[in-house]
């Protein structure tokens, strides 16, 4: 029985499968001969149904690596994205699983350069950094192990450091205290803050 028609587009620039009843949906005309489809195809109610899951699904993944391919994403992000683009929840889960096996998706790989970005422009200590990547949907075994690296690198925290508390003396702060307070306040730790002060001295 036929269901749909393949029909081309009023803007001539691709094709639509049309139903006798429902939504159609767009099919590129690059992906046309891709599935061995042509203007005036007719489709039985399964082909049509298998043929916008197979649409749909390369748009999404489409989708998917073009917003990867302008910076990292955590997985929670890219979902969120992805649904707002109202890409069905189940392809979504499927695709994300997708990437993180290709490796093109990584949340390790996104918490390492978020830290590394964050103490180039804005220094913080771990505290801080831990809950801005939870924020991001980072999950925290993840976050801690990154940060644990990162901060095991003494030359760096007091590089970090000593960029902060520029930053601090350029906005006002000139009494130890108030400096050791506010480096308190952007996550570094009492025992980083005070080893750091006493290089300071």
């Amino acid at each position: 029985m036929v269901f749909a028609t393949i029909r081309r587009g009023a803007s001539q620039d691709g094709f639509f499968a049309v139903p006798v009843e429902g939504s159609s949906f767009f099919i590129p005309e690059s992906q046309l001969s891709q599935f061995s489809l042509h203007e005036g195809d007719e489709l039985s109610l399964q082909q049509f149904e298998s043929l916008r899951q197979k649409i749909v699904g390369i748009r999404l993944r489409q989708k998917a690596l073009d917003y990867l391919a302008m910076r990292e994403h955590t997985r929670k992000e890219l979902e969120l994205k992805l649904r707002m683009k109202e890409f069905p929840s189940d392809m979504i889960v499927a695709e994300l699983d997708r990437l993180e096996t290709e490796k093109s998706l990584s949340d390790e790989r996104f918490a390492e350069q978020f830290v590394a970005s964050r103490q180039r422009k804005n220094p913080e200590g771990s505290s801080l950094l831990l809950r801005r990547l939870q924020q991001k949907g980072v999950e925290r075994t993840v976050a801690t192990e990154v940060l644990s690296r990162w901060f095991s690198d003494e030359d760096a925290v007091n590089e970090a450091m000593q960029k902060a508390c520029m930053k601090l003396l350029r906005k006002g702060a000139d009494q130890k205290e108030q400096i050791r307070q506010l480096l308190f306040r952007k996550g570094f730790s009492s025992r980083d803050i005070s080893s750091f002060m006493e290089r300071f001295d």
